[in-house]
């Protein structure tokens, strides 16, 4: 038999170590039952901000080794321009048991060293002239990852079923850009998808981009998985049908070469 207690939280009852344990109980699994099964990555939020000379992480929650951290305050690191790829980090120290708590740490990290260990996962990468600040508003897709000042978060792993994928925010950049066309069924499929504010799991992105660009089934990283959608994106920008906006008019139009 399933129990399932809720304890009474009233005036005047005695909060028994029984009730404590059953909201303990409820606090901490819940969420991690909720990811079973989703890989490490980010799972919500921690949006990057940058400034004259600091880079922040916005609050949000990241799975790492199965564990759900919960970042409740912004975490910031000063940045410098030294033109050599740079990377910022988190980095996951071990687990320390005390008499009453389990304690596990993450700190925030930039680095030179472009390769990531196993405590640390990749938010975002970055190259900086003397002089620049790095922006995180992007002119179109392709923009994200232009070598100078611009915040490339395209290896940020994003937490998801089975494995990491891509962010929401990079497909759902791709969506706007590729619905300012005339897109084919699969196109259009793919595109409503990502804007729903949803992640687009690896599987959903990598089989889309095998039929969409013919390819036989093959292992993406993240940053194979943006390449192929730049791939498909310029094939629909540089189609016969052209762009379909048309503010002026306020309607739109079909040219067709």
């Amino acid at each position: 038999m399933n129990e399932q207690r809720y304890p009474l939280l009233e005036e005047l009852h005695v909060l028994r170590t029984s009730a404590l344990c059953s909201i303990r109980d409820r606090a901490f699994d819940l969420l991690p039952l909720y990811y079973e099964g989703y890989s490490d990555g980010i799972v919500s939020g921690c949006c990057l901000q940058t400034e004259k000379d600091t880079i922040a992480v916005l609050p949000g929650i990241v799975r790492y080794g199965g564990f759900m951290y919960f970042l409740r305050e912004s975490m910031m690191a000063a940045y410098e321009p030294t033109e050599e790829y740079r990377m910022l980090k988190l980095k996951f120290g071990m687990a320390e048991e005390s008499e009453n708590f389990l304690l596990r740490t993450v700190r925030l990290e930039i680095s030179d060293d472009m390769n990531v260990k196993g405590d640390e996962m990749e938010l975002c990468r970055f190259k900086l002239k003397s002089g620049a600040v790095l922006r995180t508003k992007y002119v179109d897709f392709f923009d994200r990852v232009t070598e100078f000042d611009t915040v490339d978060t395209v290896s940020c792993p994003y937490a998801a079923v089975g494995r990491s994928t891509l962010l929401p925010e990079i497909v759902a950049a791709f969506a706007r850009d590729a619905m300012e066309y005339e897109l084919d069924t699969l196109d259009q499929i793919f595109c409503l998808a990502a804007l729903q504010n949803f992640s687009i799991s690896y599987d959903q992105i990598s089989s889309y981009l095998q039929r969409r660009l013919q390819m036989e089934a093959q292992e993406w990283d993240n940053r194979g998985l943006y390449d192929g959608l730049c791939t498909v994106l310029r094939e629909i920008q540089g189609g016969s049908r052209r762009e379909i906006r048309s503010a002026r008019r306020g309607r739109r139009e079909v040219f067709v070469d």
